[in-house]
């Protein structure tokens, strides 16, 4: 019976997926039991989704010219969630004048935290610039930034700004109406499908040469509506001159 398979082509990587659909059904024989969906369960599916989605973003705009920067507060000037957006906002307002004086423009993936103990941090992922003129926009606390890697492939880096959303998400107060933030100028990666004609999937991972496969970003399994699927990552590989 036909399958999908989609590609996503962001930076040096690209994620490929193979699933059948209720659209194009599988025979009888090779669907799994429907299952009942439970609220905790969708949740991790929606939260699998959101980190593949930042994923794509950040391998498409981000690489090792890029900071990760973590902006934290001192115990006595830790805001509450009104404070913190408008400090989110202004912070915003400044680093967009500073880039604009180097004649060019911020980029940016944006995500908030708040622990169980009320401390609070902001966490960006932004394009290249001298860092010491970041620090000076900021007089709350303390200032820590971080290269990225020169690997192109951040899925980590997304699972990480995936946690500290879902540990705001149990605070009381909602920062965000979003799991992340960005700057509307960043490419968004948008996978391409294609129906393939017949025979099932094989789960076999072929990968080209220059590239290799990041095992960790494996997965296979039935969906909760009985369907085989099974998605992947290859990664180019980093040549140095």
């Amino acid at each position: 019976m036909p399958y999908i398979r989609s590609v996503c082509r962001a930076g040096r990587t690209k994620e490929i997926c193979k699933y059948y659909t209720k659209r194009y059904r599988q025979r009888k024989e090779t669907r799994q039991p429907k299952t009942k969906k439970t609220t905790e369960k969708q949740q991790i599916i929606n939260d699998r989704n959101l980190v593949r989605k930042l994923t794509y973003i950040l391998n498409a705009n981000f690489d090792n010219t890029s900071r990760y920067v973590t902006f934290t507060y001192r115990k006595e000037d830790r805001p509450d969630a009104d404070t913190l957006r408008g400090h989110i906002k202004e912070l915003l307002k400044k680093m967009r004048k500073t880039y604009k004086k180097e004649s060019r423009e911020l980029k940016y993936v944006e995500v908030a935290e708040v622990g169980e103990r009320g401390a609070a941090h902001i966490h960006m992922v932004i394009n290249d610039i001298d860092v010491r003129k970041i620090e000076k926009l900021w007089n709350y606390g303390f200032v820590h930034t971080t290269r990225l890697d020169a690997s192109g492939q951040y899925r980590k880096l997304a699972e990480y700004f995936i946690k500290y959303y879902q540990k705001t998400r149990r605070t009381s107060e909602k920062i965000q109406g979003k799991a992340y933030n960005c700057s509307r100028n960043l490419i968004r990666p948008e996978p391409k499908k294609k129906v393939i004609g017949s025979g099932r999937f094989r789960k076999d991972i072929k990968v080209p040469a220059g590239w290799y496969l990041d095992k960790d970003s494996v997965r296979e399994g039935i969906t909760e509506d009985g369907y085989e699927f099974m998605y992947y990552t290859i990664v180019q590989i980093h040549r140095r001159i």
